[in-house]
């Protein structure tokens, strides 16, 4: 007989050992998966504890700690005699780097890739503007630091241009010197990683839009707030065209 983590894994799929070796680890990933890719549908509720027992080989302290991950991050909501049933979309979590990482077909959800540029559009504009008048030296160094970085990937290092992107907005929103904007660092981390699965294969599209960034990184170090706003839109339309998104 398989041992549990063996049947967990093989029921996840290839990706069991990034997102966890433990069986509580793969029993969330599974289920969220799952729940992402709409086989539990909102409404539906989730197979019998006994049922899902024996579908991944684990225990019943294995189902229920899933379930009570699953339920913080805002996927299910467990009522006794009514079960375990899948919650609306609107009340997941989706900004949530670990709810992110549970789906298995990102760059095919229009609505949630529409959803995160959006979430974008309303923070990073208004940051970009800020640090335009409050970024300090040591500032100016950060954003500039994950520009270059995104120079020296272009255009063999995906990863590295993955990172210097996500440094550099991080930087721009940490030079805005407002504490609720880096409050929400995290915030805008998760939904820059999840935009940045699709984008960043694109090396074409990457290099399209260095411009666009050294704009933003330009308006920032002369002080012009207006222009750093603009630049920082237009960044973010060419990032709505990469995902073939309406700006």
């Amino acid at each position: 007989m398989e041992s549990p983590v063996s049947a967990v894994a093989l029921a996840i799929g290839p990706a069991a050992d990034q997102r966890g070796s433990t069986v509580h680890d793969a029993v969330v990933n599974v289920l969220g998966s799952r729940i992402l890719a709409g086989d539990y549908a909102q409404g539906d509720a989730l197979p019998r504890e006994d049922d899902l027992c024996a579908m991944l080989g684990v225990s019943r302290t294995s189902v229920r700690e899933a379930v009570k991950v699953l339920s913080a991050k805002g996927l299910v909501e467990a009522r006794r005699r009514a079960g375990v049933r899948v919650l609306p979309r609107e009340s997941w979590r989706l900004l949530d780097p670990v709810v992110l990482s549970w789906h298995p077909a990102i760059q095919d959800d229009q609505e949630l890739l529409a959803g995160l540029l959006e979430a974008r559009r309303i923070f990073e504009p208004a940051a970009a503007e800020l640090a335009a008048r409050r970024a300090t030296g040591a500032d100016l160094a950060e954003i500039e630091r994950g520009y270059q970085a995104m120079v020296a990937g272009i255009p063999h290092d995906p990863a590295g241009v993955c990172q210097g992107d996500l440094a550099f907005h991080k930087a721009v929103i940490a030079a805005s010197h407002n504490v609720v904007l880096s409050g929400l660092v995290g915030m805008l981390e998760a939904a820059l990683r999840a935009t940045f699965v699709v984008t960043n294969p694109l090396m074409e599209a990457q290099s399209r839009a260095l411009s666009a960034h050294n704009a933003v990184l330009d308006a920032i170090r002369i002080r012009d707030t207006a222009g750093a706003r603009l630049a920082m839109n237009r960044l973010l339309d060419i990032a709505a065209d990469d995902l073939h998104l309406a700006p």
